[in-house]
């Protein structure tokens, strides 16, 4: 057996642009790897309810889907490719709905964590790309992989990725930042070196501020120098997060009599719905 690389390809096109970048990927990093693929859109993955039930000590989500299956397929792969398409100025839909179940993933981050993850974004035009590249970033890494880079290519049509110039560029070194794992990130120029963010925003202090992580950075020119790392997105961080989280649970458990009151105020109102199929 080789080592495992795991394809999540979020379009559900067959042989579509995020499923050949996978499959380049694979075929540059050589035979001591096995690819497997999983196609987003054949699995369910139902909203998260936000009951907080999967932060309990050994008690799992009751949500009946796909996504415990998935979490386990990433905690035994050796690599990752989060491939998928901006439809409007986002990373599909598909990927966020998986990365809303970020709670139940939590017992997997320190498996996932050592696991490097590549982020492959496809559009049909760069003006377009929006929030796109680095909200695919921050959904995956919000699972807790560890994303090494990520890469958008422009290309409509199905197939179209191989024809872009640097296609073959490009994925040698993915499939070398994979292959090798560890290491620092691979951040492109104007991304954040430590979630990959492209999105920053003037920071009161002056400078200009992560819109993901905080980071601190002047500008220079055409460049950004970064001096300051929130901790809060740490992996410490986040693992206090986590415990915070789990806080809140037990203060709702305090207050939920008090809050089952403000609710029952609120009770009035009436909902809309189609009429239930024939």
């Amino acid at each position: 057996m080789g080592k495992k690389l795991l394809g999540i390809i979020g379009s559900y096109r067959k042989r579509g642009n995020s499923e050949i970048a996978a499959k380049a990927i694979a075929r540059e990093m050589g035979g001591e790897w096995d690819l497997s693929l999983v196609r987003l859109a054949k699995l369910s993955v139902k909203p998260c309810k936000g009951c907080y039930a999967c932060l309990i000590p050994d008690q799992a989500c009751n949500i009946k889907d796909d996504v415990e299956w998935l979490f386990e397929e990433i905690a035994s792969a050796d690599a990752v490719i989060m491939a998928a398409p901006n439809y409007v100025m986002g990373p599909v839909g598909m990927v966020k709905m998986l990365s809303d179940r970020v709670l139940q993933a939590a017992r997997f981050h320190e498996q996932f964590a050592h696991i490097p993850t590549a982020v492959i974004l496809t559009m049909g035009l760069e003006k377009y790309n929006g929030i796109a590249q680095t909200g695919l970033c921050m959904q995956t890494a919000s699972l807790g992989l560890n994303v090494m880079c990520a890469h958008s290519f422009v290309c409509t049509h199905p197939g179209e990725i191989a024809l872009t110039g640097d296609f073959e560029k490009r994925i040698a070194a993915i499939a070398g930042l994979l292959a090798t794992g560890g290491g620092e990130k691979a951040a492109g120029p104007g991304q954040c070196p430590r979630c990959l963010s492209d999105l920053f925003r003037p920071h009161p202090d002056g400078g200009l501020e992560c819109a993901v992580c905080k980071s601190l950075a002047t500008q220079n020119g055409t460049d950004l120098e970064f001096y300051a790392f929130d901790p809060e997105f740490t992996k410490e961080g986040q693992m206090k997060h986590m415990e915070w989280l789990l806080g809140k649970k037990e203060e709702y458990n305090r207050l939920k009599d008090r809050l089952r009151e403000i609710r029952e105020k609120y009770k009035d109102g009436e909902w809309e719905r189609p009429d239930a199929p024939v």
